[in-house]
């Protein structure tokens, strides 16, 4: 499975073209921020067939917000989210995936506002590089994605790479495209 974080960006249009061309879905975990801009695109992704999830509205940092305000973030990105699947007249689904910025740590503060939410985190198997500066080649990429998908199918685990369409400084990912 693949998963974006932190779009929609400048890179979005572009990489759902290659998705689309390769009849391929995907989970968008979309930045409020992010997204207040670029409902057209997240309803695009609506209406080829992906999945938005939440990504937050800022990106903060594990323990840099208070409890009610990651709720607000979250509460505000799901209303967005809402708002683009209603633009795109496909139905939301009654629960929306949730991925918290840098992941869940242990002993996550942020833990007690998912389930004060009865939220679920939705992880991942690889966390691809394609977010540092400078980003790995693509086909540096391509090759961290083979060897992860053969060391999992080794093991019999399903796969779920996080990547990024976008950035919370607005970062365009062509390599990753």
């Amino acid at each position: 499975c693949l998963s974006f974080d932190d779009g929609p960006g400048p890179s979005t249009p572009l990489l759902l073209d290659v998705l689309h061309a390769a009849s391929c879905r995907a989970t968008f975990f979309l930045l409020g921020r992010n997204l207040a801009g670029a409902l057209d695109v997240a309803a695009r992704m609506a209406r080829e067939g992906h999945r938005l999830g939440n990504h937050t509205r800022s990106h903060a940092k594990p323990g840099t917000l208070s409890d009610d305000a990651l709720i607000d973030e979250i509460e505000t990105t799901d209303a967005l989210i809402r708002d683009a699947y209603r633009e795109a007249r496909v139905p939301a689904p009654d629960a929306i995936p949730l991925r918290l910025p840098y992941g869940l740590m242990p002993q996550d503060s942020r833990a007690r506002v998912l389930a004060r939410l009865q939220r679920e985190h939705t992880g991942w198997t690889a966390i691809l590089d394609d977010w540092q500066r400078p980003a790995p080649s693509p086909q540096a990429l391509f090759d961290a994605m083979c060897a992860h998908v053969d060391a999992s199918t080794a093991r019999r685990r399903d796969v779920l790479f996080c990547m990024h369409d976008g950035s919370r400084h607005g970062e365009a990912r062509p390599n990753t495209v």
